[in-house]
């Protein structure tokens, strides 16, 4: 049984090497395929970079859309003054 297995894998191994150095065009789709892969992964990973580019872009806009909503509490996160955002938050039902 094991030279049966044998056999058939040399067999395999010529018949690829035939397909491949006796027909060219078979050679050149092969490699073609592989150029085109390489490309789509290229592809691929700029557009993931572009997409999480994006996602910095809507948070940042998001962000200056809540500030333009509401500048008054804004000021006070950046100041630091809790004392203000503890009773507009009192005031806003939120405590």
């Amino acid at each position: 049984m094991n030279w049966l297995i044998w056999v058939s894998l040399g067999a395999l191994f010529i018949g690829v090497w035939h397909e491949i150095n006796r027909f060219p065009a078979t050679g050149k789709s092969i490699i073609k395929l592989q150029e085109r892969l390489d490309e789509l992964e290229s592809e691929n990973r700029d557009l993931r970079e572009k997409v999480e580019n994006l996602d910095d872009e809507v948070l940042s806009l998001s962000n200056e859309i809540d500030k333009i909503k509401d500048p008054a509490y804004h000021q006070a996160l950046e100041d630091g003054d809790d004392h203000v955002l503890y009773e507009m938050d009192k005031a806003r039902g939120n405590i």
